[in-house]
């Protein structure tokens, strides 16, 4: 990770006595997971640019696929 990077998960230890805690690891089952909405968006939309439909043999297409990020950020 660069020095001016955020990592692209947190994990926040509720159950930690010193109060709430935040790892870039997981550390117990209880820890609640938080994920960069940019770093979710980036991975969605290369799984999307390599998902071919089952039923049509065909990928999506740029477009709509511009049209999710686009979506997803609220633009």
């Amino acid at each position: 990770m660069k020095a001016n990077e955020a990592p692209e998960k947190l994990f926040l230890d509720v159950t930690s006595k010193c109060g709430d805690t935040v790892f870039t690891i997981k550390n117990n089952d209880t820890d609640i997971e938080y994920t960069r909405t940019d770093v979710f968006i980036e991975k969605a939309c290369s799984w999307m640019r390599n998902y071919v439909n089952p039923t049509a043999g065909t990928y999506l297409l740029d477009e709509d696929i511009e049209k999710f990020r686009k979506a997803m950020k609220g633009e």
